[in-house]
């Protein structure tokens, strides 16, 4: 009799359970996904191109002596300010001036006996033959002065340009052979005497020209901006880089900027193409030429645009305007979520 009592109970049981079980609310999970979006808007405002370059001077020129010989003296240091005129070297004078001696007392001579010999040619002393060998005599002492005056004249180093002295390649009291550097020269004060040189991509080059304006800063001067303009454009990539060239010029000379110095630039296209200005929230995945975001025509569903990647910034990347539609809307919170088709609902 218990044993039948028990089983009830446990019957009972049993079925309270199935029923509590059976009648409890079946959980439900929404297909709607809410997410963040803004609609897209053309920009003709000209993207910046950045890039970075290390400063130097427009002209470069190495200063040397044309014959060789003991430096007497140098003038000048490294860093130094140079007047064009200014001389900046000279070589011990003692053996090019007993050259210049030689060569011209061997011209005198020639003179002498060239004078000599027309006069005993007049009296038939002299032959035609030994007239001509003497006027040769003298032209040939004529040009080996010439040559001894033209070594004088350049055993020394005078400044053509106004300069800052780049590097000091000798010391005073050093033997230096003929064509050997001495100074490297730096052009100053001129509107465009510093230049910074930058490569970029076939997809930049294509959209810039010659005058454009840029800004230039530089990490020893944080926050201090200097202007410049693409004063040179390569026709032609550089076979090493694969990159094209090109030449920025400093609006001014600033005493306070070295050569050397790694400079960051932002060119300021004149003219651009209508674009879109996609925020790095709204990547999905990509690279530097294709980008994947998530676009919504009717604001409920969305669908997934593989898009050409015209240029990459900081915190956005920018597309050309034919790739999507103004108005759509972009979505730029919650895109990692989604699969195409999927249903939204935007958040303000």
């Amino acid at each position: 009799m218990k044993n039948s009592i028990y089983f009830l109970l446990l019957v009972a049981l049993s079925w309270g359970c199935k029923q509590e079980y059976a009648t409890a609310p079946e959980a439900k999970t929404s297909t709607v996904k809410s997410v963040t979006a803004v609609p897209l808007e053309e920009s003709v405002t000209p993207a910046t191109i950045k890039a970075s370059g290390v400063l130097m001077s427009a002209e470069e020129v190495k200063f040397s002596f044309k014959i060789g010989g003991i430096v007497q003296q140098l003038y000048f240091e490294e860093g130094q300010k140079v007047r064009k005129g200014q001389l900046l070297a000279r070589l011990d004078p003692v053996e090019i001036n007993a050259q210049v001696l030689q060569a011209k007392n061997g011209y005198d001579k020639a003179v002498r006996d060239l004078s000599r010999v027309e006069e005993l040619l007049k009296d038939s002393v002299a032959t035609l033959e030994q007239q001509q060998d003497a006027t040769t005599a003298v032209e040939i002492a004529k040009a080996t002065l010439k040559i001894a005056e033209f070594n004088q004249q350049y055993s020394k180093i005078v400044a053509p340009i106004n300069g800052k002295i780049l590097k000091k390649l000798t010391e005073k009291n050093e033997l230096v052979a003929p064509g050997q550097p001495i100074y490297i020269v730096g052009s100053t004060g001129n509107k465009g005497a510093q230049i910074l040189k930058i490569g970029v991509a076939d997809k930049q080059i294509v959209k810039v020209k010659a005058s454009d304006k840029a800004i230039i800063e530089f990490s020893a001067f944080p926050g201090k901006k200097y202007a410049a303009i693409i004063s040179e454009i390569a026709e032609e990539a550089n076979p090493l880089t694969g990159t094209f060239d090109i030449e920025l010029a400093l609006d001014g000379f600033f005493s306070e900027l070295k050569n050397g110095f790694v400079g960051y630039v932002e060119i300021l296209p004149s003219e651009t193409a209508p674009h879109y200005r996609i925020p790095m929230t709204a990547l999905v995945e990509g690279d530097e030429k294709k980008a994947s975001l998530f676009v919504s025509a009717d604001g409920k569903t969305v669908q997934k645009r593989t898009v050409a990647v015209d240029q990459i910034s900081d915190d956005f990347f920018v597309v050309d305007a034919s790739q999507l539609q103004e108005r759509e809307w972009l979505i730029v919170e919650g895109a990692t979520y989604l699969s195409p088709n999927d249903s939204i609902q935007i958040i303000q």
